[in-house]
């Protein structure tokens, strides 16, 4: 439920940044061809899955014919998954179809924002812990986060050494991101706050857990931030 909310409202930011939001159902109208008509469908699809696979655990709608176990709550919740997936990589094609751009114009960026959504949800999990009943799972769940934080800082790194060997505008984008303003904030908001310090609050302060996950999120939002500057 906590997703389906957060993707509403990433759907709705979107719509306000429109300068016509009334137009945006055109988006719809070329998914063979544009990553921005499938990320549409890709939500849309999101949200009507789940809500429909959540439904009958609410009393109003204990009526409906499928309950989470069944099979066309499975079906509901697989296809709620994938439309899931989906929406984490989209953004990251939409970017890498940008040649003009060679920072983004790169194989490696659809799988970087997968794996740092990843991560974001990684961050979530752990925010919610306290209130979220997570018991002993939520040990297996700060070693996955710490999984996550090596993988991600080692993507990182793969994909900026790549981009400083290639043109000389991935190499000037590349010193942008390594100096100045830019440089602080991924360095410090992104490595040092993002990564390293919730990679010791999971390995060595498990109790707080909450701070990890505040830790991430900023981390995440400021990720996203230097590769869209």
């Amino acid at each position: 439920l906590l997703a389906i909310c957060l993707v509403a409202l990433g759907g709705v930011v979107l719509l306000i940044e429109l300068g016509h939001p009334q137009r945006a159902w055109r988006a719809l109208a070329r998914p063979l061809t544009s990553w921005i008509s499938r990320g549409m469908i890709f939500v849309t699809l999101f949200i009507i899955a789940g809500l429909l696979s959540l439904a009958p655990a609410f009393e109003s709608f204990a009526w409906l014919p499928w309950m989470s176990q069944s099979p066309v709550g499975n079906i509901l919740l697989v296809i709620a998954g994938v439309c899931a997936f989906f929406v984490t990589l989209y953004p990251g094609f939409i970017l890498s179809a940008s040649p003009s751009i060679p920072l983004w114009n790169s194989p490696i960026l659809p799988l970087l924002f997968v794996s740092h959504s990843a991560l974001g949800a990684s961050g979530v999990v752990l925010l919610i812990s306290p209130v979220a009943s997570l018991g002993q799972s939520l040990e297996s769940i700060g070693f996955l986060t710490a999984l996550l934080i090596v993988a991600n800082f080692v993507m990182i790194a793969i994909y900026l050494l790549t981009l400083k060997g290639s043109g000389l505008a991935a190499r000037e984008a590349v010193r942008l991101l390594n100096r100045g303003a830019l440089g602080l904030t991924l360095q410090i908001g992104v490595g040092l706050v993002g990564m390293l310090l919730p990679l010791v609050v999971v390995l060595w302060v498990p109790s707080a857990a909450v701070l990890a996950g505040v830790f991430i999120l900023v981390g995440a939002i400021l990720f996203r931030y230097c590769v869209l500057k």
